[in-house]
């Protein structure tokens, strides 16, 4: 399993109540986009090529924004549930609330936590391994899968 890879930073926010303290980000090492994540799929074992995992894919996101703006919350089993927010300017009176009072409109994620998901903060807790910055990444025969 891979590690994730972790670098420290100090809090130099002088009002904060956290002030001096160091925390740890996750760095982040690319991002996937769609042909990626295709092609990746296809190497898991799927019957199918990249441009047809593709193509599903492409379809798959091209309803869940139609869902979405219909109004729907999206749920993936053992992923979460995707939903939209709004961010809006206040007013004084309700009477004079309209839809230009919205700002931006956002999708929002809430992972999925039962006990069956993968994703559940718990369990993803559990299975992640860390390497920090500069550590040397250990290979899978000097035990690096086990350690950390």
């Amino acid at each position: 399993m891979a590690r994730l890879l972790l670098k420290t930073y100090k809090n130099n926010n002088s009002k904060s109540v956290a002030y001096g303290k160091t925390y740890g980000r996750l760095v982040y090492h690319d991002t996937v986009n769609t042909s990626d994540l295709c092609r990746h799929m296809m190497k898991h074992g799927t019957i199918f090529t990249s441009d047809v995992v593709k193509g599903v894919v492409e379809k798959f996101i091209q309803c869940f924004e139609e869902l979405l703006l219909e109004g729907n919350k999206i749920k993936l089993d053992g992923l979460g549930t995707f939903y939209l927010s709004i961010n809006t300017f206040g007013v004084a009176d309700e009477k004079d609330f309209n839809v230009n009072n919205v700002k931006a409109i956002r999708v929002k994620f809430i992972g999925d936590q039962s006990k069956e998901s993968e994703y559940a903060t718990k369990i993803l807790t559990q299975k992640a391994r860390f390497r920090s910055l500069g550590e040397e990444t250990p290979s899978e025969e000097e035990g690096g899968e086990n350690n950390g």
